[in-house]
């Protein structure tokens, strides 16, 4: 899926700005240039909605397009929109009754308790970061679940590695001594 020729050196705020002129193509070219690590994200948090959630994010993107300042880096924004999707998913199916339940594992497969094990911790844990300021349980998951370095992940929240660690020792604090021991 390459994006069409004559955008693809374009930089991501200059494709932004296409798009708030009506471009299509610089539309499909940036979804095309996040769509990997985006949808990544979506089905690691939120895999019964993610697909739902990665086009509401799309739209959400394009539509507050006028927005964005190009002066910033772009995936931190679509990210955060995203997050923000995710965190209203949660609520939604929470009051729905719908949250998913970790003990669906076949008790006869092989490896059923360790993954039946590790399933509990991530529910126990995701159910837990709802609670927390969104750019805390953001860092918790891209380092814990999505098993990103501090480095990659300010890159991707477009912010310095000291705020990446500080949110991290706020977000394990607020969860107290027990999910702490969990992670390490």
């Amino acid at each position: 899926m390459n994006e069409a020729p004559n955008l693809q050196g374009d930089s991501d705020g200059t494709l932004v700005g296409r798009i708030v002129n009506g471009d299509r193509d610089a539309a499909t070219a940036i979804i095309r240039r996040h769509q990997r690590a985006l949808l990544a994200f979506l089905r690691r948090v939120a895999p019964h909605s993610a697909d739902d959630l990665f086009q509401e994010t799309w739209i959400r993107a394009i539509r507050s397009a006028p927005s964005f300042d190009p002066t910033y880096p772009f995936p931190p924004w679509i990210f955060r929109i995203a997050w923000n999707l995710v965190r209203s998913d949660w609520r939604r199916r929470e009051a729905a009754g719908e949250l998913g339940d970790p003990s669906n594992t076949p008790s006869g497969a092989e490896g059923a308790d360790d993954d039946l094990l590790a399933r509990e911790r991530d529910w126990r844990v995701r159910l837990l970061m709802r609670e927390l300021p969104p750019q805390l349980a953001q860092a918790l998951f891209l380092r814990y679940f999505e098993e990103l370095s501090e480095k990659e992940m300010a890159e991707r929240l477009g912010v310095p590695k000291g705020t990446i660690k500080s949110r991290l020792h706020h977000a394990l604090r607020k969860l107290g001594p027990a999910v702490r021991k969990e992670f390490l």
